[in-house]
């Protein structure tokens, strides 16, 4: 599941870039570039958490939903685990990832802290303060904190007007909280710190970041001595990735914004145009799984004549004799109508349109078993062997109850239905299956053959 949503988030991301990158990374628009850029972020993340298509259990002809046969014995159980040791080092590197993002972020932040703390403050007008710091050598602004070097000298024949040009640089970014974007941005990249995509929306955010702070700050000096400023200006700025500094790069394609003329009204109609686009997209995104489902999809198409028909299953069985050369058929029902249990006087289902899905998926369910469920002593020493089929519930809201063997399905003693009792037990809860898009209780069963090895 987790490849999944990965996948779904890369093409959301992918398809949300793109359109930036065909129609409004040009304009001048960057109020509404900004404000596109965090909600396609934010909007790609939740269409890949909800997972319209699931990968399918078997399902055996009988209709029941039954899961594949668990075999328990030595051998299986070190295969199963082999199969996961990669994903084991996977997981390891995600989270060694996720933590190096962490520290570095928490790291930015301790050095922002003791730099405010140790300069000297000044409150500036509309609320932000200024605070002059030995520890860099270029302006820069978190939130309302807008740090200076202590011996800040512009390279500018008009040095008050260029220092002028630069703190309105840094207020635009303090006043219009553009550090939060930033810590939005940040957050997500130590989630998803191995995506380019999410590096790519956050320099795209922090592009357009600069270009607000630019126009702002080129209102108050000439338009050209502001550009030569930046030119002259340029140089390595405060590695810290939290902050906005006036000498950031990209260098050049500020001066193209800069000195590009304003878009035309005309041209806003492109965000009008993005919105039935998106929805189209979303629409798409969610319902082309159902759609290709119910063309392709024999499962849901049993379902559908499952429902038109009772409930009810016919089947038409053909045999040969090979003694007499005749051919003998025979027609059988199937009720697969959904019950109600007794003890909680809840519909029960035997099989639905979506099938409930264990978390993790199938290999996952596998690992649990493999790890947990152990051969009952007493029947090592009687020498046991055979299959006992469980069956339980999988409720609404995920949880398992009614843990149970079948009748009459096993000639094994109560010591392997209590281990299997046991283990089924230790399940989390499960993705529930839904009918008709509503969340429902489902029965499942699941085999468990013994065998010594």
């Amino acid at each position: 599941m987790a490849l999944l949503f990965l996948l779904k988030l890369t093409l959301c991301w992918g398809f949300f870039a793109l359109l930036y990158l065909l129609l409004l990374r040009g304009e001048t628009f960057f109020r509404a570039n900004r404000a596109y850029l965090l909600g396609t972020a934010v909007l790609g993340i939740l269409l890949s958490l909800d997972v319209p298509w699931l990968p399918r259990w078997p399902v055996e002809a009988s209709g029941l939903f039954v899961l594949p046969t668990f075999t328990v014995g030595l051998e299986q159980a070190e295969a199963v685990a082999q199969q996961w040791l990669i994903g084991d080092y996977v997981w390891l590197i995600y989270w060694l990832g996720v933590g190096f993002m962490l520290l570095r972020l928490g790291w930015a932040i301790v050095r922002l802290v003791r730099m405010a703390v140790r300069g000297g403050a000044e409150v500036l007008p509309d609320g932000c303060l200024l605070l002059r710091s030995t520890a860099t050598s270029v302006p820069f602004s978190f939130f309302k904190w807008v740090f200076v070097p202590l011996d800040f000298q512009a390279d500018s024949d008009d040095q008050e007007s260029a220092l002028d040009a630069m703190l309105t640089h840094e207020r635009a970014h303090a006043n219009g909280w553009h550090s939060a974007d930033v810590l939005a941005m940040e957050l997500l990249c130590v989630a998803f710190w191995f995506h380019p995509l999410v590096h790519w929306y956050r320099r795209a955010l922090r592009n357009v970041h600069e270009y607000l702070a630019d126009a702002e700050a080129s209102r108050r000096i000439n338009l050209k001595q502001y550009g030569l400023l930046l030119i002259r200006q340029s140089q390595p700025g405060m590695p810290v990735a939290l902050v906005h500094h006036f000498f950031q790069s990209p260098l050049k394609q500020r001066l193209i914004m800069l000195t590009k003329k304003a878009s035309a009204p005309a041209n806003a109609l492109k965000y009008g145009l993005l919105i039935p686009i998106t929805l189209l997209f979303v629409l798409l995104f969610w319902q082309a799984p159902a759609i290709a489902q119910a063309i392709k999809d024999p499962h849901f198409q049993r379902i559908h004549y499952l429902e038109t028909h009772n409930w009810v299953e016919t089947d038409t069985l053909i045999t040969f004799d090979s003694d007499t050369n005749e051919e003998s058929m025979s027609v059988t029902q199937t009720d697969l109508s959904p019950y109600k249990e007794e003890s909680t006087g809840r519909q029960v289902y035997h099989i639905c349109e979506q099938l409930p899905t264990y978390s993790g998926g199938q290999n996952a369910l596998m690992l649990l078993l493999a790890n947990n469920i152990h051969y009952p002593p007493a029947g090592k020493t009687n020498k046991e062997e055979g299959m006992i089929i469980m069956r339980f519930i999988v409720a609404a809201d995920g949880s398992v109850r009614s843990i149970s063997e079948k009748p009459g399905t096993s000639k094994l003693s109560p010591d392997f239905t209590d281990e299997a009792k046991r283990v089924i037990g230790l399940m989390p809860k499960w993705i529930p299956g839904k009918q008709n898009g509503q969340p429902v209780d489902c029965e499942i069963i699941l085999p468990i053959r013994f065998k010594l090895d």
